[in-house]
């Protein structure tokens, strides 16, 4: 009997050591709050997680979806969060169906909840395929910026139907995947094999492909575009009526394009999206947008305002920004890792290229509501160059009321505003103590009461109105003898 369990304990250690749980990475099919899901590769059949805002996993145990993965034996499993609590701390643990056993536990902090007067910060990096440690660098100094996400602008692998070469990537960037909600697109390397490139990765939809999408957070909207597929006529269409929509939204400030091939570029790969300016570019110059992010060429590079409807090819315009007139910004940035790329001496580009860097990098970008700050790091994180985008002085940035704002006393909003049911309250006044929550619908009848507790100078209440009547309500916070009111709209 002691021999017997002797070997069962021997056999229970060994399933424990080959614990085979990799390549965690998180995305989302909407924006970093919305949508959030964590996904990871094992040769289980059935893995499971269990997760909560405390180390006691409160909010329960689920089981995970799965999908075939790229080595043979592998699936991939996902678990779709519910929308999350910002700017919070998620801990979890993954059970491994392969050893049996529930893994150690771990962390992932949230993003933070914003609306059109928020402030929020992204990075945008690409092109890792050569130099594994590189890409470690590299990748983890951005993470260390705790941006709410970040933009990966392709070219993961040489051979992108190599199995290897993706498990190099993975193992090379397993702490800035474990970490931070990164948006992918298509790289020219990738696209030796889409259907594979696809399955690696959650993110938001457009009909059935996540080849090109968009999504909106604070006051941006990121449209990400299938760059190796440009005579696409369907994507083209998709990206006419997306930049339309944003261009009639006056919540939208920013219009950001994200895409692996440059437009413009005194690299490597000057000419390659030559065809596309009289068609994307033109889109890009009629709907305003303010930035082009890409990668393709292994270097930072960045372009002068361009609009080639205001000014000929040969030619930049005076200022960047997306009024009448104005030019859009292009950053490359290609040096995740990738061999660098030299600039080509007498490229026709030239007269569109204001900094050329021959650099690893990445690029950091805080937005303050009518303002970009806009920074370029080396593998060293030495600062190349900084600028800013400034549109504290439009129209538009005075009509909306979005400006560099902070808290002010006795705000009170509603995020998000519209809602589908699901909102978080906020509320910041000096007055600490007892508070009442009331919600009224469009006739005055109160729909809901609530009392809680107010403790700092913010207070933040997530209720849900899912099963009430679309329409207009009105959200009262009442304190002592003061009472702030707001509407929201339920769609």
């Amino acid at each position: 009997m002691k021999k017997l369990l002797l070997f069962l304990f021997f056999i229970g250690s060994i399933y424990h050591a080959q614990a085979t749980i990799s390549q965690i990475r998180w995305g989302s099919s909407g924006d970093p709050l919305t949508g959030l899901t964590i996904t990871w590769s094992n040769n289980g059949t059935g893995d499971s997680i269990k997760w909560g805002y405390t180390t006691s996993f409160e909010k329960g145990k689920f089981k995970s979806t799965s999908r075939t993965g790229y080595t043979s034996g592998t699936l991939f499993f996902k678990y779709v969060f519910p929308t999350v609590t910002p700017s919070t701390t998620i801990y979890y643990e993954l059970y491994d169906s392969h050893a049996h056993t529930w893994g150690t536990q771990q962390t992932f902090a949230t993003s933070p909840q914003v609306n059109v007067t928020s402030n929020f910060t992204f990075c945008a990096l690409g092109d890792c395929r050569d130099y594994p440690s590189t890409l470690t660098t590299v990748s983890n100094l951005a993470s260390a910026r705790k941006p709410a996400l970040v933009l990966f602008n392709g070219d993961l692998t040489v051979a992108g139907t190599s199995a290897s070469e993706y498990n190099t990537f993975f193992t090379a960037a397993s702490s800035f995947l474990a970490n931070n909600v990164v948006y992918h697109v298509e790289g020219n390397h990738d696209a030796a094999s889409p259907s594979m490139f696809s399955n690696l990765w959650d993110l938001p939809m457009t009909g059935s492909t996540n080849l090109y999408y968009s999504f909106r957070y604070g006051n941006c909207i990121f449209i990400s575009l299938n760059s190796n597929d440009t005579s696409n006529a369907t994507q083209f269409s998709w990206l006419k009526t997306t930049l339309a929509n944003a261009a009639a939204d006056p919540t939208i400030m920013w219009k950001i394009v994200s895409c692996h091939h440059a437009f413009f570029n005194t690299g490597t790969h000057t000419g390659d999206m030559d065809d596309t300016r009289t068609t994307w570019w033109k889109a890009f110059d009629t709907y305003g947008v303010d930035l082009v992010l890409t990668g393709h060429d292994h270097n930072y590079q960045r372009s002068y305002p361009i609009n080639l409807s205001a000014s000929p090819v040969g030619t930049p315009v005076a200022q960047y920004g997306s009024a009448t007139g104005q030019g859009r910004l292009q950053i490359i940035s290609g040096g995740a890792g990738a061999g660098l790329y030299s600039e080509t001496t007498g490229s026709a580009d030239s007269w569109a290229i204001a900094k050329f860097d021959e650099t690893y990098n990445y690029v950091y970008f805080d937005v303050q509501g009518c303002k970009i700050t806009i920074t370029d790091y080396d593998q060293t994180n030495a600062v190349v160059e900084t600028l800013t985008l400034d549109k504290t002085a439009s129209p538009s940035c005075t009509a909306t009321g979005i400006s560099t704002v902070s808290e002010k006393a006795n705000a009170l909003t509603i995020l998000p505003n519209p809602m589908e049911g699901a909102f978080t309250l906020r509320y910041t006044s000096d007055q600490t103590g007892e508070a009442v929550i009331k919600i009224y619908d469009v006739n005055g009848k109160e729909v809901t009461s609530q009392k809680v507790t107010k403790s700092s100078n913010l207070l933040e209440f997530q209720y849900d109105l899912s099963g009430h009547a679309k329409g207009i309500y009105a959200v009262s916070v009442i304190m002592g003898d003061h009472k702030e009111t707001t509407n929201m709209i339920l769609k």
